[in-house]
């Protein structure tokens, strides 16, 4: 079903550039053949933007806050795949890091990624306990529904030029409240 969704957004991404160039180049067949792979490819160009940001943005964390909640994610820029055992253990402690940073400014942190298993939330949580904050955590399973996967395999097609079939039917989320 995923793999269907894929190709028919995909499908409807080369009709709808095929129809903005066809309407660009007034129908001239030379211009048409031209613009119409550029745009096609637009999304593809996301893997080297996303080179240049990691230059920009070196952070391995994104923390965003609304209504008095910190929300604690894998920066989106860096890549997941293919890394060493040191640069896996540099992201959670990242994660840690700003967990731990974002619980003394807030209230509430919600902790969510479709990396997070049982073991990286026990590190986690061992993390928080060291960092002598009082809190209470709560841990969720939220269902990973086949337009989330679609969502994340068009990011995975498009930042990291690969195909990924292989998703968790669930993932994990870590709420944290200060005590």
């Amino acid at each position: 079903m995923q793999r269907r969704i894929v190709f028919f957004v995909l499908f409807t991404w080369l009709t709808l550039c095929g129809a903005a160039c066809f309407a660009l180049t007034a129908a001239d067949d030379t211009q048409f053949w031209l613009a119409w792979p550029l745009m096609s490819a637009l999304p593809f160009l996301l893997r080297p933007l996303g080179r240049a940001e990691r230059l920009l943005r070196p952070g391995l964390t994104l923390v965003s806050r609304r209504r008095g909640r910190a929300w604690v994610h894998l920066a989106p820029w860096q890549p997941t795949v293919g890394l060493e055992a040191w640069q896996v253990s540099a992201f959670w402690q990242a994660i840690s890091v700003s967990t731990c940073a974002a619980l003394r400014h807030n209230d509430t942190v919600i902790v969510s990624s479709h990396l997070l298993t049982m073991a990286r939330l026990r590190r986690l949580h061992g993390e928080l306990t060291d960092s002598g904050q009082p809190f209470q955590c709560r841990v969720f399973s939220v269902p990973f529904t086949p337009s989330a996967r679609t969502v994340m395999q068009m990011e995975i097609l498009f930042r990291q030029w690969r195909w990924r079939s292989a998703f968790r039917d669930d993932w994990a989320v870590m709420v944290i409240c200060r005590k």
